[in-house]
């Protein structure tokens, strides 16, 4: 009958173990480094997204030619409203 060599056994199992752990810690090293560029991708999706949204308000120049002086869309609006329910058919007309 064959000795059985409880040492060998065991060194096997500890290196095995240690591999084992080695390749979870590389797994988990490397969904970890996803998930932080993909954060990190988020992160400066939503930074870009709000300084799209106040660049506006930081770069307001009243003396700005470039823009065109008619009414915006709000006051065309208003204007027509006003002007649909002003109708008055007393008032006298010069044509």
């Amino acid at each position: 009958m064959e000795q059985i060599d409880v040492r060998r056994i065991e060194r096997e199992a500890r290196a095995l173990r240690a591999q084992e752990l080695q390749r979870l810690q590389n797994l988990f090293a490397e969904r970890m480094s996803l998930y932080a560029v993909l954060l990190g991708n988020s992160l400066l999706g939503a930074v870009e997204a709000a300084g799209n949204a106040i660049r506006p308000l930081l770069t307001w120049n009243p003396q700005d030619p470039a823009r065109s002086t008619g009414p915006t869309l709000g006051v065309r609006l208003n204007r027509a409203a006003r002007a649909l329910f002003a109708w008055n058919p007393q008032r006298k007309r010069s044509c």
